[in-house]
């Protein structure tokens, strides 16, 4: 066994002699967790991490597969989390990625705005400098959990004189101050509380909250993104349900069993497949993610989709009826319908996979990049 393994190993026995998951708090569960390392086991001791090989990390999850778990903060663990660690100051490192881990401090995105979306370095959002502070003005669209987002990962134009990838800055933002203005997306689940539109109107943010130089803001924000489209292939695809319905109507299938088993089990390895990927990335990108991350992402929402559009099948009649779908969010029902609705989005979010196809292509497998006649142009002499 390395020295790392055995380490690892170490800490893990620890976490769980001292802390049982069945009587800890969420918050006291993942604080001691992140205090002993575990947390991104590559980031540097006393900041979530060991400072070892990421590939180490699939061990601590599988270890910790049963216990409090802290994506549901997706945003701040799988992306703020990277950029603060990447391009942050110990004093931001300290601040912000312990709170974001424990799930005290949720995170959203403020990426997206309505002309600027799959091209995120054409947005028009404004930061000029005032002092020791930045004054924002923009509108950010389609922000996952801005209603109870305490903190934000911001993206900027502070210079619109040059090429547009050139000109944007990394900021956290605080969702709390004046001149942020959140207001809620109705959306086709029936929901009003998951996707957010958000104006930004005089919003003053002290230059300690920005991430990286003036300029460096796609940078940082790649190395984001590139986290976060990983994380969602670690993601677990609902799988499960869709072998519990099967089971379920096993006896009530009019179609050949037999094709619908040969589907089933192709569903299933296409999942055991993804989350062997996402672990062999961790062993072969040992620092941090990187543009394979737009494989994985790819693969694990078209699969989530194609489990809901087969679990629907597999129902039947009763697959095409509706539901309280606002009261089972509330209540975190499982549901089939509401799933099936929600999955639309997953290759929407994160990078739409049109786009991350692009990515594969051009950074992966060396293709010729797609043509872009406002990549050179500075910004404010692109027609919009």
């Amino acid at each position: 066994m390395s020295d790392d393994r055995k380490l690892v190993e170490d800490r893990l026995g620890q976490l769980l002699a001292r802390n049982d998951p069945e009587v800890c708090t969420k918050a006291e569960f993942l604080g001691a967790r992140f205090d002993l390392g575990l947390a991104w086991v590559e980031f540097e001791e006393g900041l979530g991490g060991l400072g070892v090989d990421r590939g180490l990390q699939t061990l601590v999850d599988d270890r910790l597969a049963h216990t409090p778990t802290p994506w549901t903060n997706f945003i701040g663990v799988a992306q703020g989390a990277r950029a603060i660690h990447t391009f942050g100051n110990r004093a931001q490192k300290e601040r912000w990625l312990r709170p974001c881990f424990t799930n005290e401090e949720i995170w959203c995105q403020l990426f997206s705005e309505p002309g600027a979306g799959s091209d995120l370095a054409g947005l028009s959002t404004m930061a000029l400098r005032d002092g020791d502070e930045w004054v924002v003005n923009g509108q950010k669209v389609w922000t996952s959990y801005a209603r109870h987002a305490r903190w934000a990962i911001l993206l900027a134009r502070t210079d619109p004189t040059v090429p547009k990838h050139r000109g944007l800055t990394f900021f956290v933002c605080d969702m709390h101050l004046s001149g942020v203005d959140v207001r809620p997306l109705r959306q086709a689940d029936g929901t009003d509380h998951h996707f957010n539109e958000v104006f930004l109107d005089e919003v003053r943010l002290p230059d300690a909250y920005r991430l990286g130089d003036v300029g460096q803001g796609w940078a940082v924000s790649i190395a984001g993104l590139n986290a976060e489209r990983e994380g969602q292939g670690h993601l677990e695809a609902p799988i499960d349900a869709l072998l519990d319905t099967w089971s379920r109507r096993w006896d009530h299938l009019v179609v050949d069993r037999r094709v619908t088993l040969d589907r089933v089990v192709a569903l299933y390895s296409r999942s055991c497949v993804n989350r062997w990927t996402v672990d062999r990335l961790r062993e072969t990108r040992r620092d941090q993610p990187g543009s394979e991350g737009a494989m994985t992402k790819v693969a694990h929402t078209e699969l989530v989709q194609d489990i809901a559009n087969l679990t629907l099948e597999l129902l039947g009649a009763e697959g095409q009826l509706g539901g309280e779908y606002a009261r089972m969010l509330e209540e975190h029902v499982d549901n089939p319908q509401l799933g099936a609705i929600r999955s639309r989005a997953a290759s929407i979010e994160g990078g739409t996979n049109q786009i991350l196809r692009n990515i594969i292509g051009e950074r992966i497998l060396g293709l010729p990049g797609d043509v872009r006649v406002d990549k050179s142009l500075p910004w404010n002499e692109v027609p919009r």
